[in-house]
């Protein structure tokens, strides 16, 4: 990267998807940086399938796990406790990382975008209904040995590896190949720096603080992550609770 100085305008924050204590961290975070504009990777599809929508689904999961639990003879309650449920629940529910920045943008009057794609939400959430919230899946999901449920630590471990200023090309590479495509790295990076630099463009008084997931936040050879889409910006990035060294 380059040694030029950074932009306090723009402010790139990587999250863990699904990190227990991540709303409380990130709320604490938008408190010091004080953003008028903040963006989430989520789309508004996401959104209003998480608010309208997912509900049929729950009552529809809760059917089939009373089903399973009385022909495995268990309690209800335990069914439920399963990390597998447990994620199914979580893929249901409005994001942390949403959560926080309209709890932010409601209480100090920031402007909210959601810049990610609906098209690429769209088949991703129908296979939910479709492929997760089925009989046949569940039964097999239940029967799986529980352990103990993540916290985020593993995920921001990673992170930091191939975040760090000095992590070498070949890992960052070899870690983004499997990650590039339409759901991936690529162009659903290219829609959302659009989306960011538009917006400070309009509004170059304004700091801006985009929030999600730190795979986008890669320093990529091929240029395709969000990061490397805004490099002209000099972001900051930020993996949530800690700065990165150099950036």
């Amino acid at each position: 990267m380059s040694d030029h100085p950074v932009n306090d305008r723009l402010f790139l924050i990587g999250t863990v998807h699904r990190d227990r204590y991540g709303e409380e961290r990130l709320g604490r975070l938008l408190e010091q940086l004080r953003p008028g504009l903040v963006t989430v990777e989520m789309s508004p599809y996401a959104r209003d399938y998480r608010t309208g929508q997912a509900r049929s689904q729950l009552l529809r999961l809760e059917r089939i796990l009373k089903r399973l639990a009385e022909e495995l003879g268990c309690p209800l309650q335990q069914l439920n406790r399963h990390p597998a449920i447990a994620d199914i629940r979580g893929l249901l529910a409005l994001p942390f990382e949403y959560r926080a920045a309209r709890a932010y943008a409601d209480a100090g009057g920031a402007i909210l975008k959601l810049v990610d794609l609906s098209e690429v939400s769209i088949p991703k959430l129908r296979r939910v209904e479709t492929g997760l919230i089925s009989y046949r899946n569940l039964k097999i999901l239940v029967r799986r040995p529980t352990g103990v449920p993540a916290s985020g630590s593993e995920g921001y471990a990673g992170a930091r590896q191939l975040l760090a200023e000095d992590a070498p090309e070949s890992l960052r590479r070899a870690f983004l190949r499997s990650r590039r495509g339409a759901e991936g790295i690529g162009p659903r990076d290219a829609a959302m720096a659009e989306k960011i630099v538009e917006l400070l463009q309009r509004r170059p008084e304004q700091r801006l603080v985009h929030i999600g997931g730190w795979v986008h936040l890669i320093d990529d050879p091929q240029q395709q992550t969000l990061y490397s889409r805004l490099a002209a910006w000099r972001p900051q990035r930020l993996l949530l609770g800690r700065r990165l060294a150099g950036c």
